[in-house]
């Protein structure tokens, strides 16, 4: 444990489960989770937004509105901060997104971050239009929080719009989204999807553009004690997760081989990881390459994805212990004061 000692990591929960798991129960081990975050120092937890069920994968996302599982979760633990991973916008409108964004603000004590994002799935002229709706979206809502005079717009009943804009986190890649976060003065936020010299290119373009917010990057991790272990542990949960990224249908996977970034077709359990940007191994290990990647993004933040599906919640919960007390020493020079 790290006693009153706060690490400036947050950890993503995307709460994916096999179908043999409810809800429920998913919830409840989550809320556990967090909790122990807390105890061993996080400073974060940020839970993922996902709709429906994915009838081609062998697991799928439980939680189609974080922010009330986040609200119970402030209730209950009183220093970590929760954020919505991220909230998609194209799909509800400015004015219901911006009053979820201020209603959980006020229930959390202001500990509430928040991610937004344009949906994953599209391609051709359907991501296109999403994009320009999610930019549509996000002026609409500063507008709203800014209480500008308006009359297209209503006005929102709320306290502190100026707290709520200052934790807005854009999580995008489009160089039109990337640069309209900038202008409007938002932080910025890379997942776990994308390896890490392509996420260099779009905070380069998100500072370019005069982005002077605080940028934070995602990495899947999973430690244990030596490699094998770790694989151990984690092979079972990678046969799913890493699924994911494999076939012609996966545009980051298909990008980043096009950029030499990786092979096109992994051979080795190495290779396999990398194309999943998946970082195992002894806490040496992890620290390792946790530098290097902090090194080649220059993220100011850095947030784990350590539920993975049909990863045993024992399994999760060490690998957050040996963060916390083996690999954050090592990444403290790196990341103090960020």
């Amino acid at each position: 444990m790290t006693g009153s000692r706060v690490l400036p990591v947050g950890l993503l929960y995307q709460m994916w489960e096999t179908p043999a798991v409810s809800t429920a129960a998913l919830v409840e081990r989550a809320l556990d989770d967090f909790a122990h975050a807390e105890a061993l120092g996080f400073d974060a937890v940020w839970v993922g937004e996902h709709h429906f069920v994915d009838k081609d994968r062998d697991f799928y996302g439980r939680i189609a509105h974080p922010e009330m599982l986040l609200a119970k979760a402030a209730a209950e633990i009183p220093r970590v901060r929760f954020g919505t991973g991220v909230k998609v916008l194209p799909d509800i409108s400015a004015t219901r997104a911006a009053e979820e964004m201020c209603m959980l603000d006020l229930l959390s004590g202001g500990r509430a971050d928040f991610g937004i994002g344009q949906g994953t799935g599209y391609s051709g002229e359907q991501r296109l239009e999403r994009q320009k709706v999610y930019r549509q979206r996000v002026d609409h809502i500063l507008r709203l929080l800014d209480r500008a005079t308006d009359d297209e717009l209503p006005t929102l009943t709320f306290d502190d719009g100026a707290r709520v804009r200052a934790n807005l986190w854009a999580a995008c890649r489009d160089d039109d989204s990337i640069d309209d976060a900038a202008r409007h003065g938002l932080n910025y936020v890379v997942g776990q999807a994308e390896n890490a010299l392509s996420q260099a290119e779009h905070i380069r373009r998100f500072r370019s553009a005069g982005g002077t917010g605080t940028v934070r990057g995602v990495r899947a991790v999973h430690i244990a004690e030596s490699w094998d272990r770790a694989w151990a542990e984690f092979e079972e949960a990678f046969d799913m997760y890493g699924a994911i990224f494999t076939g012609p249908d996966h545009r980051y996977t298909r990008e980043a081989v096009a950029a030499g970034h990786i092979p096109e077709t992994p051979s080795t359990v190495d290779e396999r990881l990398r194309q999943a940007n998946v970082i195992l191994g002894t806490p040496a290990q992890v620290a390792e390459q946790l530098r290097e990647y902090i090194d080649v993004t220059g993220v100011d933040r850095l947030d784990l994805l350590v539920q993975f599906p049909g990863l045993p919640a024992t399994c999760t919960r060490r690998s957050m212990e040996l963060f916390a007390g083996e690999v954050w020493p090592e990444l403290e020079p790196v990341l103090i004061g960020s």
